[in-house]
């Protein structure tokens, strides 16, 4: 079962395998992506995953209720760390700290991290944890699939993939926590609501991945 199915007013698996399946992602599975292109992926998932710990404080200070605030803290531990195991994988693909640091998004990365602040300053409580928490679960799906062939086709070792190791830990902790939560947001409007936030964070996802794949890059 994937997130929120037990929510959800629409079917959102073809959304989910278009996500999954994304050529982005066949590519690394088949080898055939570029090493230049992955150092692009790590630096602009970069840009979004170094807003994670800021985004999980904004959805913690917008909400009032104290039992919420204590799920939505215990969301945010099993991520910590995670910076730090991108940075491992890109240093492993030939990138500095100092690529990292100036990395300026594309625009399919601004879009979904822009999408995430608006559902938190504007959405409802059940919106603001489904915009993430969709991201957050195929996330976890992608990196399973993709982990093995980064060991396979690019010569790295399971340390300098261990950023999308982390995920299924990641996903097996908050998995739980996010149903908890959700179901206190089950109303016919708010599952309205929430189905909505799901369907956009996929489709801003899919943006996210299209425009690294579309991006021009310099060969090395």
């Amino acid at each position: 079962m994937s997130f929120a199915d037990q929510l959800l007013t629409e079917d959102m698996e073809p959304l989910r395998t278009r996500l999954l399946h994304h050529p982005l992602w066949e590519h690394i599975i088949d080898g055939t992506l570029e090493v230049e292109r992955l150092r692009l992926f790590a630096l602009q998932d970069w840009w979004l995953v170094r807003q994670a710990y800021r985004l999980d404080a904004l959805a913690i200070a917008s909400v009032s209720d104290l039992d919420v605030q204590e799920l939505l803290i215990s969301k945010l531990t099993p991520k910590v760390g995670g910076p730090a195991l991108l940075l491992r994988f890109g240093e492993a693909l030939g990138l500095t700290r100092e690529d990292f640091d100036t990395v300026e998004p594309l625009a399919g990365c601004m879009a979904l991290t822009t999408f995430f602040y608006w559902m938190l300053a504007y959405g409802s409580i059940g919106e603001k944890l489904a915009a993430v928490g969709a991201s957050e679960d195929i996330f976890i799906q992608i990196c399973a699939r993709v982990k093995p062939a980064l060991i396979q086709h690019y010569q790295l070792n399971p340390e300098q993939v261990e950023f999308f190791t982390a995920h299924d830990a990641i996903g097996e902790r908050v998995g739980p926590i996010d149903a908890a939560l959700l179901q206190r947001y089950a109303t016919p409007t708010e599952r309205q609501a929430i189905t909505r936030a799901v369907r956009l964070s996929h489709e801003f996802e899919l943006m996210f991945y299209d425009t690294i794949l579309a991006a021009a890059i310099d060969r090395v």
